[in-house]
C-alpha cells in the first residue's frame, strides 16, 4: 500500500512539470496559428533545430513549429542605427508580446546577453499569414555563454514569455514586412514600451 501511495505521490509531483512542458501553444495565440507537423514540406523553413538549445545556451527549451493563420505584429529590441552600417535589426529572435518593463527586465525575460544585444531600439514588423516559424519558452543562459568572466550574467528558463525564432529573418521579405528604420524608436531604459525622452 505504501509503495502505491508513493507511486501516486510521485506521479502527482510530475504532473506540474508536464504542464510546464512546451507541448501546446499559449492560449492567447489560439486561432492565430497552427502547429506544423514534421511531415509538412514547410517544416524545415523554421529550422527548429537551430532554435532549440540545451540548458545554459539560450534559444528555446522546446521549439514548436507553427504556421500563421493571420498577419501578426512581432517586436525586436536591437542596438540601433550604426554609423558603420552594421545592424542587428533583422535578427532571428523576436516576440509576439509588446515590449514592456525596464531594459534589464526585458533582457532577463528573454534571456539576452549584453554581448549579444544592447536592446536600445525597438522595431515593430509584421509576420505575415502563412509564415512558418519556431516558437517556444526561453532557455537558460550561463555566464560562460554570455562571455561574462565575473559569473554574474546568467538567466533562468522563462516559460511565460515565449520567443519567436524567424530563421534568417533578413532573407524572408515575403514572410516578414518591416517599415524603414525611421519607424523604430529609441527605447526608454526605464520603460521600453515608450520612446526615450
Amino acid at each position: 500500500m505504501r509503495a502505491i501511495l508513493l507511486l501516486m505521490l510521485g506521479l502527482s509531483a510530475c504532473a506540474p512539470m508536464a504542464a510546464q512542458d512546451a507541448t501546446t501553444l499559449p492560449a492567447a495565440w489560439a486561432g492565430k496559428m497552427t502547429l506544423v507537423p514534421a511531415t509538412d514540406p514547410a517544416y524545415g523553413q523554421a529550422n527548429a533545430v537551430a532554435a532549440e538549445k540545451p540548458p545554459g545556451q539560450g534559444g528555446v527549451t522546446r521549439a514548436l513549429v507553427v504556421r500563421l493563420g493571420q498577419d501578426m505584429p512581432v517586436y525586436r529590441l536591437w542596438n540601433g542605427p550604426q554609423a558603420s552600417g552594421q545592424s542587428n535589426r533583422l535578427g532571428s529572435w523576436w516576440a509576439f508580446d509588446t515590449p514592456k518593463g525596464t531594459r534589464e527586465g526585458y533582457r532577463r525575460a528573454y534571456e539576452i546577453c549584453g554581448t549579444w544585444n544592447e536592446l536600445k531600439w525597438v522595431a515593430t514588423c509584421t509576420l505575415k499569414v502563412g509564415a512558418v516559424v519556431a516558437v517556444g519558452p526561453g532557455q537558460s543562459v550561463s555566464a560562460a555563454t554570455c562571455n561574462d568572466t565575473s559569473g554574474y550574467e546568467t538567466y533562468d528558463v522563462n516559460r511565460k514569455d515565449w520567443q519567436v525564432f524567424i530563421n534568417q529573418a533578413w532573407n524572408r521579405p515575403s514572410d516578414l514586412a518591416c517599415p524603414p528604420e525611421s519607424a523604430d524608436y529609441a527605447a526608454d531604459p526605464a520603460n521600453v514600451a515608450q520612446a526615450a525622452k
